[in-house]
């Protein structure tokens, strides 16, 4: 892969990330704001944000891959 590509997709999944990461924190946010009503709202919505982190972490890894 050359340089230019490298540092292309490097780019691309910085933005990524941020992405993800601005929406965990929405998340976070929203909970905070608008407590949900059940128990079972707020286990959806903890268990979206554990998917969230969870491609926040993979997207970080492959950042890491790039070098």
């Amino acid at each position: 892969m050359s340089m230019d590509t490298k540092e292309s997709l490097r780019i691309f999944l910085t933005q990524q990330l941020r992405d993800v990461e601005e929406d965990i924190e929405t998340i976070s946010s929203y909970i905070s704001c608008n407590p949900p009503e059940t128990s079972g709202e707020l286990l959806k919505l903890r268990e979206l944000q554990r998917k969230y982190r969870e491609i926040a972490a993979s997207i970080k890894n492959e950042i890491v891959k790039l070098g």
